[in-house]
């Protein structure tokens, strides 16, 4: 005779999710819906659709935990806040970590870290059936040093320069090649996916997996490599691994007494200290000012048309000056037919 299935409540199946991810891999078969459904952010995780069932999703907390100590706990901060079929609550993890992934950390192993993270879960025939996860993924890696820090500036600045050095050796076809390898090998760190090393670099960034929070780790990266300061803005703004590696041949190899690489980096600095600006009154009047100033500055950078005479008011060109000034500024369109 077979003994009476025991329907666990919601609060005892939240604890026992809890207990899921502080190693007591055994009772997710039990937990867990043969048809669960994972909602993971998108860097750093593995396919949601690999994780269906009890043992899947066990695998996958085991291979996350195997990179710190046995010690290391998840507990819960605040709630669970149950409603319906559906329980949320934050959590903290602390645990001292041994090394392994992410591949990019800096950090010796031993190190210990502490972030937070939202799990909310929802329940269905006494199982969990569905799971979303919000982590603080951004703040671990800080910890584990994928983002820099001042103790490592003098040996990325060594490196730096045997990369200048190395590129002035090499014809220009082979220095591309070599700062393709480069980021491919950076963004195959970033994202933690070996396989991006062998890719041609004409796919774009989005479709090799490089999404916000990784193109801050690869700007990071590419930044202690090059001694280029590198946002994700720039990394972003070449679409294609090769574009990216081309554009850091442009930055590495023109000197012009240096003046192309320091405007390059005053722009950066400056998209960066513009992204951060105030929506107060202040922030407000100096946003407005930089747009005038920018905007004379593009008019000064861009070429007169034809004919135009340099410096000349506008109250003061002809019909067919400004016609001519136009036509230079506006798309053409084809209106036969």
């Amino acid at each position: 005779m077979t003994a009476p299935t025991t329907t666990l409540t919601h609060r005892e199946l939240w604890d026992a999710w809890s207990r899921l991810w502080n190693g007591d891999f055994a009772i997710a078969d039990t937990i867990l819906s043969r048809t669960m459904r994972v909602n993971l952010p998108r860097y750093g995780m593995p396919d949601p659709g690999t994780l269906s069932d009890g043992p899947s999703v066990a695998s996958w907390i085991a291979a996350f935990r195997s990179s710190f100590d046995d010690d290391a706990r998840i507990t819960g901060e605040l709630g669970p806040f149950i409603v319906g079929d559906y329980a949320i609550g934050r959590w903290v993890f602390e645990g001292t970590w041994q090394g392994g992934r992410p591949a990019a950390a800096t950090a010796p192993a031993g190190t210990r870290v502490t972030f937070r993270g939202v799990d909310i879960l929802r329940f269905e025939d006494g199982r969990i059936a569905e799971y979303w996860l919000s982590d603080d993924q951004l703040d671990l890696y800080a910890q584990l040093g994928v983002l820099g820090d001042t103790a490592t500036t003098s040996q990325g600045a060594g490196q730096a320069e045997e990369l200048r050095e190395r590129l002035a050796e090499l014809p220009k076809d082979a220095g591309r090649k070599l700062l393709l390898q480069q980021v491919l090998d950076a963004a195959a760190d970033a994202t933690e996916s070996a396989e991006l090393r062998t890719a041609s670099g004409e796919e774009s960034f989005l479709a090799l997996g490089v999404n916000s929070l990784a193109a801050v780790v690869l700007g990071e990266l590419l930044s202690e490599l090059t001694g280029l300061p590198l946002t994700p803005t720039t990394v972003f703004d070449q679409p294609t691994p090769r574009a990216l590696a081309d554009h850091l041949w442009t930055r590495l190899t023109t000197t012009a007494e240096g003046a192309s690489v320091s405007l390059t980096a005053a722009l950066d600095r400056l998209e960066e200290a513009a992204a951060g600006l105030s929506g107060d009154d202040a922030g407000e009047s100096l946003r407005t000012e930089l747009v005038t100033r920018l905007g004379a500055l593009l008019d000064r950078l861009t070429p007169a048309p034809e004919g135009a005479s340099a410096g000349k008011p506008v109250e003061a060109a002809s019909a067919e000056e400004l016609l001519a000034y136009l036509d230079t500024r506006l798309p053409h369109r084809d209106d036969t037919g």
